[in-house]
């Protein structure tokens, strides 16, 4: 009788377990075989970053972005391994990977230009605004592209990204009128998106603190696409 009621907690506790993920090397065998998966790839980078080996990323994407007839997907991944990784390293570093990133998304959007691919390359470029750096105008320009290109199907959830940061852009740019009527045309698309209303409702002060925080080089950037994967799972 003990040993019965031993194997039934036995069973109760690996129930309860939560089930593992696959591991790096079942998401490499996935993606060699499917290098243009955005689903796979960004649930292959969030296991890195838990791991912390974002090395490893960067040279398996460099490989896929080197195949003949590589596809445009295969940069942008390549660009969002370098930007998990900047957040990581010290400030000269963080220039080298930021450039690195800049050149993969420059080559995804050679290959196939992509509201997409614009928007993350703008964010990268907002981030970069220090010292002898200015890559806020290479940003916003950016992101009227990704603006652009997003016109047909405004109505997408992750479009609301783009009009935070093309609106942010504007605002680091001392455009403040520009940078509201950004957000104020997001806010009547996605009227309940929190980080537009709060940039719509909050003193100046409180805006250019936030900011200040959110495009930090310092401060990890969500590169998870959920938001791309809510309105279009087949990607």
């Amino acid at each position: 009788m003990a040993a019965i009621l031993i194997l039934i907690f036995v069973g109760i506790a690996q129930a309860a377990r939560p089930a593992a993920g696959p591991s790096l090397s079942e998401f490499e065998n996935r993606l060699s075989a499917d290098p243009e998966n955005l689903k796979v790839a960004a649930d292959y980078r969030q296991a890195v970053i838990a791991s912390g080996d974002y090395d490893r990323a960067i040279k398996f994407f460099e490989n896929l972005d080197k195949r003949s007839g590589a596809g445009p997907h295969a940069s942008l991944n390549l660009g969002l391994a370098y930007i998990d990784k900047i957040p990581t390293v010290g400030a000269f570093r963080k220039i080298s990977i930021g450039n690195n990133a800049t050149a993969a998304l420059t080559r995804s959007i050679q290959r196939q230009p992509s509201d997409i691919a614009y928007t993350i390359r703008g964010m990268v470029n907002l981030r970069f605004e220090r010292g002898f750096f200015h890559r806020t105008p290479d940003g916003v320009a950016d992101l009227e592209n990704a603006m652009r290109l997003a016109a047909s199907h405004l109505d997408r959830r992750y479009v609301a990204s783009i009009y935070l940061a093309l609106g942010d852009g504007y605002w680091r740019l001392k455009k403040r009128d520009k940078a509201r009527e950004t957000w104020q045309a997001g806010r009547a698309k996605f009227p309940h998106d929190q980080r537009l209303q709060m940039r719509l409702t909050s003193p100046d002060t409180a805006v250019t603190d936030t900011l200040a925080h959110e495009l930090d080089p310092d401060v990890r950037v969500d590169t998870s696409l959920r938001e791309l994967f809510e309105d279009d799972p087949a990607r």
